[in-house]
């Protein structure tokens, strides 16, 4: 009795195993890399939009601190970096007034949101100043202390509405010599943010990135009088 003959795989059926292999593990390897593509880009809007929240909150607590007396001051600025509006916003605060007898007296303040390019991503940054009012500009930027509120930033705008209901992107007043300054009627505030998704094509620029946008009225009201 002759044992019988072991036969080994052939060469097609190695090299068709292996094409099922290969098939196999790039199919897995697409599955992982979508679902961390997938983490990667919750994580960026979830930072995206708890960095707007906080923005836009401490913009809002900020425009409701503005009182008008004597040298108060509200001015908003239009201006571009590139192709994207990179508006400024000034104005007094009477956030710093002594609210009970035990606290310091520290006086008006100054506060500013101000714009600039971020030179490595070419994004937009928004920063926050607050400054003593009714002192010198050196004392001022000596004394200046700028938090940095927003990063990746596409557009910063600040639109204010008159009492004549139209829109307008800039708003300069100050008290006039019979006390009154007129405010607009409504503010409007846009945050425009990278979009974590985008390939960079440059299709249209308007409409892209992450777009927040609120708007408030001042509390102080239209026109003060003293």
């Amino acid at each position: 009795m002759t044992p019988g003959k072991q036969q080994g795989f052939t060469l097609l059926e190695i090299l068709m195993a292996i094409f099922i292999f290969a098939i196999v593990i790039s199919l897995a390897y697409s599955s992982f890399n979508a679902s961390f593509r997938i983490i990667d880009s919750t994580s960026s809007q979830s930072a995206t939009y708890s960095m707007a929240k906080v923005a836009m909150e401490r913009i809002q607590e900020d425009l409701e601190s503005f009182y008008p007396a004597e040298e108060m001051i509200f001015s908003g600025r239009t201006d571009t970096i590139g192709d994207h509006r990179a508006d400024s916003l000034e104005f007094t605060s009477s956030a710093a007034v002594r609210l009970h007898p035990k606290q310091k007296l520290t006086g008006y303040t100054i506060i500013s949101y101000q714009v600039r390019e971020d030179p490595e991503t070419k994004t937009l940054q928004l920063f926050r100043s607050e400054n003593p009012a009714f002192t010198d500009s050196d004392e001022k930027n000596s004394n200046s202390k700028q938090l940095l509120l927003c990063t990746n930033l596409l557009e910063v705008a600040f639109d204010y509405r008159n009492s004549d209901g139209m829109d307008v992107t800039e708003w300069d007043e100050k008290i006039n010599k019979d006390g009154n300054m007129k405010l607009p009627e409504l503010i409007s505030i846009t945050l425009r943010f990278v979009d974590s998704n985008d390939n960079g094509d440059e299709e249209k620029e308007e409409g892209r990135g992450t777009l927040f946008k609120t708007s408030l009225i001042i509390p102080a009201g239209e026109t003060q009088e003293r």
